[in-house]
This record gives C-alpha cells, sequence and structure tokens, in this order.
C-alpha cells in the first residue's frame, strides 16, 4: 500500500494543502482527500477519464475536485 502523499493546490487564489491517502477496497484504489476548510472526501477513478468525487452530494467546488484529480495522476506516473 503507498503512502500518504501532499501537494499545494490553488483555489480562489489561495494555496491550500491536500493531504491524500490511498485506500485499496474491494472495488478499487479510493483516495481519501483531506484539506483544510472541506469536509473529507474520497475520489476514485471515474468513467470520465479521471479521478472524481464519489460522494457527488458533497459541496466540493469542481475546480477542486480537479486540482486533486491531476495531483494525483501526477503521483501515480511518478511511482511508476
Amino acid at each position: 500500500m503507498a503512502n500518504s502523499f501532499s501537494h499545494q493546490i490553488v483555489y480562489n487564489r489561495q494555496p491550500l494543502l491536500a493531504v491524500i491517502v490511498p485506500q485499496l477496497r474491494k472495488d478499487g484504489m479510493h483516495y481519501e482527500v483531506n484539506i483544510k476548510g472541506f469536509r473529507r472526501f474520497q475520489m476514485t477513478w471515474s468513467q470520465l477519464g479521471r479521478f472524481d468525487i464519489v460522494d457527488t452530494d458533497m459541496p466540493i467546488p469542481y475546480e477542486v475536485i480537479l486540482a486533486v484529480s491531476d495531483v494525483i495522476e501526477k503521483n501515480m506516473s511518478k511511482r511508476r
């Protein structure tokens, strides 16, 4: 199992630290995302061809979701 990783993202011109914890589950790899000021949320690979939020009812801004998706993809490509 991979260790957690963190990356600085920018939302509304404010830098935010995203701490991402990989979790292997029965239905595949999920990523728990922790960002100060937002509720903790889960992301996984989606049919859209990128990582997407699991609970679509959570009020997480789309720009944050896209930024975290990019971070996860970059981290995966570094580990290969």
